[in-house]
């Protein structure tokens, strides 16, 4: 089977919306829509999906991030999913292997991720393409914009 990757336009939407609900975040083919347009206007960002037979199987959304404390950039990937039905026939590492050409040809020293602890299988997937869990060295803070009593 040939992979094939490409980038993203609002005609892959629909599929789009419904990998992103496998992984566990609803979303509707509008906002999917409009999440693939905002991205597609930023020059430091990427949505590519990889196809089998001409039918999507895989999302991956990109981000180029400078440094600010030093020169070059940190690549993100902020979204990876492949159909349930799609696992293990390389889709996963298609869409990896092709957006680590895209975050160097983007000045991009290293890519990172995160993944929620309880998807084991992805983490033996990430560290089979030499990703570290890098938790030991850094801690990752998160606080809602939208809570009572922000500090102003």
């Amino acid at each position: 089977m040939d992979v094939l990757i490409r980038e993203a336009s609002a005609v892959d939407a629909p599929v789009i919306a419904e990998l992103v609900t496998q992984l566990g975040y609803p979303s509707t083919v509008e906002q999917t829509a409009d999440r693939i347009a905002r991205w597609g206007e930023d020059p430091l960002s990427r949505v590519v999906v990889a196809t089998l037979d001409d039918r999507v199987v895989g999302v991956l959304a990109f981000h180029a991030i400078p440094f600010f404390e030093r020169d070059g950039r940190r690549g993100r990937v902020v979204s990876l999913v492949v159909d349930e039905e799609a696992r293990g026939h390389g889709v996963g590492a298609r869409l990896m292997s092709f957006i680590e050409a895209e975050a160097r040809r983007l000045g991009c020293e290293d890519l990172e991720l995160t993944s929620s602890r309880y998807r084991t299988g992805a983490h033996a997937f990430y560290k089979h393409l030499g990703f570290e869990d890098a938790c030991h060295r850094s801690a990752r803070f998160v606080r809602p914009l939208s809570t009572p009593g922000d500090v102003s």
